[in-house]
């Protein structure tokens, strides 16, 4: 048997050479040839494969859970492979890549090679192509990114230029953004197709034969793309064409002697399909889709059947005149360019989805609240530790996976995912899938800082831990140590002056910054609500820190208690001793402190701002302190009761948000208010209920009112639960006139107009839903002199439902499920099983108009890019801790202009790096930071020089210049000389996000910042 291995061997790689050496012919080169007298019909075999829903990820591949749905993606693409291999004329479109590079790794060679031959001679066309199908509505642009390089690379690296995707593919999404779009264009897509738009929008469509048409992506960039929404209202076949084994519908039965022949009428019905849906189009071509969800686990069955079909429809082509063929979404986009029909255009974006009068699809933008915000914070810790393994040269060597990481970001901007779509023990299998990652992230963190903070090589540092309980004042570090180190990583290009809260179990300390210099800092007693914190170990005090790191870097601090004897008493006598570091003035508050009782009241202030509380301990009014605007406000916090119990109905659930009324109800009459100030933030507490509570903050210096709140567990009554969907309300005097701006992904602002549609006649079936919008960053409401800006740390939905006035959905239960497909209530246990108790920050801004963007835009990438911090007990004096570790280390030698991001640093392919820079800014935003702008990256960086670049597609996979070419784009402002060039000087205009893959040469020793 040994004498034969040579032999075999020798064979294999004479077939895979003799194959590869065999031109590659993608799908766009080798399309079906059309007939220019006839309706041309193109066949889309495909399968739309959810990355976690009703099953979890792995479920869905395997095909265990029977009970749920008989179905398994690697059988799909098994079977597929095997009805592809021998019929070059069958086609067949996949675009998970998730799921398809699962797959393909654990084939053997020769199903690999089998693959690329199929990829290469056009018969398997990817399509998407990113790691999942990210929903549009509550992924942040910066995830999205990442998520599609993260799919188009895997797919680019092992099939080259037939494995790059030239078709957009979001069949599934609730609703569709113009930053999506643009995205879209940016990465070289000739088109995007999908399914789910507005229900009086598609009937508009249909009327006008608007179903295909330009969508400009983008006022500044100009990024246009060809667009088409399905003529079915799902990415289905047509009834009665279904072929797949979770079908009822009959196969083709084309023997004339067999009882059951059914040829005759397939036939005709489907000639009769396609005209009908070729009416509603304005070329001679259409796109039939041939499959759905996880369909073709049984291939055979789908292939068949449709042989037969274009058989039997081809043999009636004198008589009918359609021409029927297997076909690509990219060869159907060849068709369409080369008709060349005049198509109309569209500048705004297809939200609210709503599928029915009563359902509009805007309850996901808030359902999940926490795992929504797990994942943001999630995909700012990736870009932090980005940057730290590309500036610490980290490599196979290290111990930190970053592909778990980034995988698991990837994976949870799935339209299941991030939406608060799946079942809840999905939704727990995607937070699973993140914590791994952030275990690898905190890996990557103490490989990194083993080359950056040890001053000798040899020397081994502390390490370093994350503390993930620390947002409801929980650490085990700080807890068991009165000395510790905490470490401050900014993943920003810019110097990041912030105040960190850390849960403190002393009653003093002392602060030394990265220099040993002190630091004013403050300890109050922490905010922990008894009834909404009750199962926690929460600390008794926070440490607030004001720190500064340098950009892309990091900063140490030192803390120390002041005693080692524990505090035994969270009273105010023995808090009070602290008159020196924290100044604390309760408001007087008898009886359960009706808000009648307050006398005073209550002024909370910083060098910019001043906050007026009433006697009932809310807000009253904001003043300015340096230009003396001052308004009216008020903030809020109420509920809807939404659609439950009655089956007849659409009741309010995951997806939907369906308000039974217009009116939503206050949480309570009677507010408990309690004023903190001292010399780093000063604060008023307050409690709503016992499951509502909310923490006012003015930092020192700092232009914006932080609101911290925190909702849960919302009640469950033991009979007939009231489905509960909580808002917090601002409200001033501002004259907006119906008028209010959403951001579109964490980027481009949208202008929205209460009940108004641009395409379609609005009617006022769902006042309140049918105004909510995805909100990723940020909302705001102007007038002439006023504008009034909401941050938010995660997606939600939101509205301005009258004039002055905006509202933010932050928590929701329900207790039904509303119809469409999850089978199950909205009704999150929470870690104790009474239900999910929520915290989140808004950041509230209010100034004149033309100052505002200067500061949202900036305030919302310090949202984003929350810190990232690290803990380690002091084992040694400061002193001696400084002489063995740097304690600061920056990234750039100088920061960024205030205009550009830093958005992408991470190590890429052949010891090259992945470097993105954008404009923050959109035109006519700030008379100066909209202004195009210049970066030199020559020497910008610290760990090394740049040597060379070369300019990329905004996926990067592929050059921009043989992008422009391909796809005939008019990029003339942008620099299209490619390849490798010593050119370092990047020209950004407004919005414009520039991608390079660069060669460095790395230094020989690290410049830390002193």
């Amino acid at each position: 048997m040994n004498a034969l291995l040579p032999i075999l061997v020798f064979a294999t790689l004479a077939f895979t050479t003799s194959a590869d050496n065999v031109p590659p012919k993608c799908t766009w080169q080798n399309c079906p040839k059309t007939e220019p007298d006839q309706l041309n019909v193109h066949i889309i075999c495909h399968t739309h494969d959810d990355l976690g829903w009703l099953k979890t990820v792995d479920q869905y591949y395997y095909g265990s859970q029977k009970q749920i749905t008989e179905v398994g993606v690697q059988y799909i693409l098994n079977t597929v492979v095997k009805e592809l291999e021998g019929h070059p004329d069958r086609r067949f479109s996949y675009a998970e890549t998730g799921f398809f590079w699962r797959w393909y790794m654990n084939q053997h060679d020769f199903v690999k090679h089998q693959v690329k031959k199929l990829v290469n001679n056009g018969q398997l066309e990817f399509i998407g192509g990113g790691w999942a199908q990210n929903d549009e509505a509550a992924s942040h642009y910066v995830a999205i990114i990442d998520q599609m390089t993260l799919g188009l690379g895997k797919l680019n690296q092992t099939f080259g230029e037939c494995g790059r995707p030239k078709v957009a593919w979001q069949i599934d999404p609730f609703g569709h953004s113009r930053e999506q779009a643009s995205l879209f264009s940016q990465m070289g897509y000739e088109a995007l197709f999908f399914a789910r738009i507005h229900y009086l929008e598609k009937e508009a469509r249909l009327r006008n034969k608007s179903l295909e048409f330009v969508w400009n992506g983008s006022d500044d960039l100009k990024t246009n793309i060809l667009t088409g929404s399905f003529y079915n209202d799902n990415y289905g076949p047509p009834e009665g064409f279904c072929f797949d084994a979770l079908c009822g519908d009959d196969p083709i039965m084309d023997n004339p002697k067999m009882e059951g022949y059914n040829v005759d009428k397939k036939v005709n019905d489907f000639i009769a399909f396609v005209k009908e849906q070729a009416s509603h189009q304005r070329t001679n071509h259409v796109m039939v889709l041939m499959g759905s969800d996880f369909q073709y686990t049984n291939a055979d069955w789908w292939y068949s059947n449709l042989d037969k079909l274009i058989r039997f429809v081809n043999e009636k082509q004198s008589t009918a005149k359609v021409n029927l063929f297997y076909s690509t979404p990219s060869c159907y986009v060849q068709a369409i360019n080369a008709a060349g029909p005049k198509l109309p255009s569209k500048s705004d974006d297809f939200f609210p989805y709503a599928s029915a009068n009563h359902s509009y699809w805007t309850g996901f933008f808030s359902s999940r609240p926490t795992f929504k915000a797990f994942v943001r914070q999630s995909s700012a810790l990736l870009q932090v530790c980005k940057q730290l393994d590309t500036n610490a040269d980290l490599g196979p060597a290290d111990y930190g996976d970053l592909n778990i990481l980034m995988n698991a970001v990837a994976l949870s901007q799935h339209h299941d995912a991030i939406t608060g779509t799946a079942k809840e023990n999905v939704t727990r299998d995607y937070e699973k899938r993140l914590f791994r990652g952030w275990m690898e992230g905190e890996q990557v963190i103490n490989d990194a800082a083993a080359k950056l903070m040890a001053k000798n090589p040899e020397t081994s540092v502390p390490k370093q831990v994350f503390c993930p309980l620390s947002n409801i004042s929980m650490c085990e570090v700080t807890k068991t140590n009165g000395q510790f180190v905490v470490t401050v990583f900014n993943g920003q290009a810019r110097v990041k002056n912030i105040t960190i809260r850390i849960p403190y179990y002393w009653r003093a300390a002392t602060v030394n910054d990265f220099n040993g210099a002190a630091v004013s800092a403050q300890v109050i007693k922490t905010f922990a609500p008894a009834y909404q914190l009750a199962n926690t170990n929460a600390s008794p005090y926070e440490l607030l820190i004001p720190v500064q790191v340098g950009p892309l870097g990091f900063a140490s601090y030192f803390v120390s208690n002041k005693t080692s004897e524990r505090s035994a008493s969270r009273g105010e006598a023995d808090f009070m001793e602290l008159e020196t570091l924290v100044i604390e003035d309760y408001i007087e508050n008898a009886e359960a402190s009706s808000r009648e009782q307050i006398r005073d009241p209550i002024v909370l202030q910083n060098e910019l701002i001043e906050l007026t509380f009433d006697a009932s301990g809310l807000v009253s009014k904001f003043t300015d302190l340096k230009s003396k605007l001052s308004v009216p406000l008020t903030q809020e916090f109420l509920w809807y009761k939404g659609y439950g119990a009655d089956k007849n109905e659409q009741l309010s659930g995951a997806y939907i948000f369906r308000p039974n009324g217009t009116m939503p109800i206050r949480v309570t009459n009677q507010v408990t208010a309690e004023l903190i100030t001292g010399p780093v933030v000063n604060e008023v507490r307050q409690t709503f209920s016992p499951w509502v509570s909310q923490v006012i903050r003015l930092y020192k210096g700092k232009p914006y009112v932080e609101f911290e709140w925190t909702v849960g567990p919302i009640p469950k009554e033991k009979s007939n639960p009231i489905t509960k969907e909580v808002i917090t309300r601002f409200t001033t005097g501002i004259s907006n006139a119906g008028v209010f701006y959403t951001d579109a992904n964490g980027r481009q602002m949208v202008t929205r107009t209460r009940n108004q549609a641009a395409m379609y006649r609005y009617e006022n079936t769902e006042p309140v839903a049918a105004n909510y919008y995805p909100v990723n960053s940020r909302i705001y409401i102007k007038d002439d002199h006023v504008q009034m800006t909401i941050l938010t740390d995660r997606s939600q939905g939101g509205a301005s439902l009258a004039d002055g006035q905006m509202e933010l959905m932050i928590h929701r239960r329900s207790f039904f499920d509303d119809g469409f497909g999850v089978d199950e209530a909205l009704d999150e246990p929470g870690d104790d099983g009474r239900g999910l108790v929520a915290r989140g920050r808004h950041w509230l801004l209010i100034a004149p108009p033309a100052k505002s963007a200067s500061l949202h835009r900036q305030l919302a990438y310090d949202l984003f890019y929350t810190p990232i911090l690290t803990y380690t007990p002091l084992t040694a004096t400061i002193d001696q801790y400084r002489a063995t570790f740097n304690t600061q280390f920056s990234g750039l030698r100088q920061p960024l202009p205030d205009n550009v991001n830093l958005l992408t640093l991470e190590q890429w392919e052949r010891r090259s790096l992945l470097v993105r820079l954008e404009h923050m800014f959109q035109n006519g935003e700030d008379r100066e930071l909209s202004q195009p702008t210049t970066v030199n990256i020559k020497n910008l960086f610290t760990t090394f020089d740049v040597v060379s670049v070369r300019e990329l597609t905004l996926g990067a996979n592929r050059e921009l210049k043989s992008s422009a070419e391909h796809f005939g784009r008019n990029m003339n402002r942008w620099d299209t000389r490619n390849r490798w060039k010593e050119q370092t000087n990047i020209e950004l205009n407004p919005m414009q996000i520039r991608t390079f893959q660069i060669e460095v040469q790395r230094k020989p020793t690290f410049h830390h910042a002193q």
